[in-house]
């Protein structure tokens, strides 16, 4: 009842015409609120207007041609379970109003000492008790729903009395039903890693005494033992004296992120590692190239140097004859020199490639990625009867290397296989992994560095490069290159 001119509908179902008199006497007196009177002699007839008119408080008798005694009010309650109710008893069914309110009913009043004031204050404690009671309801509701559909686990401790609830949800964290994890405060700090205890504690404190935000994460023993990382974030309620007196936090599981988030240091400090490591292998490379470079040259310009020298004696003796043939040499010289700096020039490419072929330096490789990374590698070779030129040799290669760094650093696998397979058109090279996959649209995606690299590299051998993928389907990467673009050169 928000207002006073609010207009109240009450719906009377008595049989008596004298009772129904003098109900319909005491109401017309109520002048605090406006009453619009409904009137029904049968339960069935009640049933009737309830579904043609909106009825806000019903007047009910207990005694009806079509019901008697408590059995009306559960008959009627059925029906309209959101209806206040007040019930009409006689002197000798007292006990029964009594057992209406405890099985809903708002009040009961007494025939005979029915008055307008006392209807007045039943109607209007009938209607506020039941809205508030339905508002509560209502709260309440929306309360499990929330527990219940949240992905996340829920404590409710009420620091009075220092009773605790737990979720489903946060029981389940911790690998317990419902119903066998205690709603006892001792259970979740008995839970708390030892190495966490302060830290939580800490903040709780922290929360409680100083009203800083309750956000920690820390690890939980689980029903097997195991341990999971979890994230808490919480909010107390102080009361006008500035004493908290209840507190409410969400927890959720965020062990997979701490899993991902140690495997990216791992991996920043193996690429760190790897990174060192080629640096040093680089340097000693340039050094030997720069060596065999210096001395290659060295000879070759000193053999120019003496060539030269002869042809200017030659020249002052006008001797024509010995003087092209000394230009033969200082040609045969010169395509010496290039030859020598094309030859260290293509030594910066994989020196094993040119000393044990492509398929032993990639089984060197996958051997090399197996006990960096962990993974198991099974490899398949079909290449009898190809002979691969130099610059397909180090492409083919390079495409396995690159495809092989890119498992180890996206993929989260723990199987690999690599294959190289031909039929009468095409060498075809396949990298595929077990691990989480990826939507096409998403990583790795055309735009990605790496694969971009690759799909370079096959265009160079008039390839192509084909992903299949999926989430949590594994990736699978496939160079198809033309066997004419591969053969070596006669």
């Amino acid at each position: 009842m928000n207002s006073p001119d609010a207009e109240v509908q009450v719906l009377l179902v008595e049989d008596s015409p004298t009772d129904a008199w003098l109900i319909e006497d005491a109401l017309s007196e109520v002048s605090a609120f406006k009453l619009r009177l409904l009137r029904a002699e049968r339960l069935s007839e009640a049933a009737a207007q309830l579904r043609a008119a909106r009825v806000d408080v019903v007047l009910l008798d207990l005694g009806l041609p079509d019901a008697q005694g408590l059995d009306t009010f559960r008959a009627f309650h059925r029906q309209a379970p959101d209806l206040p109710v007040l019930v009409l008893t006689g002197l000798d069914d007292m006990s029964v109003g009594l057992l209406a309110i405890h099985e809903g009913a708002q009040d009961y009043l007494l025939k005979r000492d029915i008055e307008p004031s006392l209807l007045r204050r039943a109607i209007h404690y009938a209607i506020e008790r039941h809205s508030a009671a339905a508002a509560l309801a209502a709260s309440e509701e929306r309360f499990q729903l929330v527990v219940r559909g949240a992905a996340a686990g829920l404590w409710d401790w009420n620091l009075q009395s220092d009773e605790i609830y737990f979720s489903p949800q946060f029981k389940a964290i911790l690998g317990y039903g419902d119903h066998e994890l205690p709603n006892e405060r001792r259970a979740h700090l008995d839970a708390i890693h030892p190495d966490d205890t302060g830290k939580v504690r800490e903040a709780l404190n922290a929360h409680l005494k100083h009203r800083r935000p309750f956000d920690v994460e820390y690890r939980v023993s689980t029903r097997s033992g195991q341990f999971r990382w979890v994230q808490s974030r919480g909010q107390a309620l102080w009361d006008l004296a500035g004493k908290p007196y209840r507190m409410v936090s969400w927890v959720i599981d965020i062990s997979d992120r701490k899993r991902n988030e140690e495997a990216l240091r791992t991996s920043r400090e193996e690429l760190k590692r790897l990174s060192g490591h080629t640096q040093q292998v680089r340097e000693e490379e340039k050094a030997r190239i720069a060596r065999e470079l210096h001395d290659d040259l060295g000879q070759q310009l000193t053999a120019l140097k003496m060539a030269v020298t002869l042809l200017e004696q030659d020249l002052d003796m006008e001797v024509s004859s010995r003087s092209s043939v000394g230009l033969r040499g200082i040609y045969t010289l010169i395509d010496g020199l290039i030859d020598s700096v094309r030859r260290i020039s293509a030594d910066l490419r994989p020196a094993m490639l040119d000393d044990l072929g492509l398929i032993p330096t990639i089984e060197w490789l996958i051997k090399e990625f197996s006990i960096r990374s962990g993974m198991r590698v099974t490899s398949r070779f079909d290449v009898a009867g190809m002979a691969f030129s130099r610059e397909s040799r180090i492409e083919v290669f390079r495409i396995v290397q690159e495809s092989l760094t890119n498992v180890a650093r996206h993929s989260g696998a723990t199987e690999v296989v690599v294959a190289i397979e031909h039929d009468s058109r095409y060498c075809i090279v396949r990298i595929s992994d077990n691990g989480r996959g990826a939507a096409r649209d998403a990583s790795p995606s055309r735009h990605s560095l790496g694969l971009l690299g690759l799909r370079e590299r096959a265009a160079r051998l008039n390839g192509e490069i084909r992903i299949r993928t999926a989430p949590g389907a594994g990736f699978s990467l496939t160079a198809i290159l033309p066997l004419e673009a591969l053969v070596a050169e006669n």
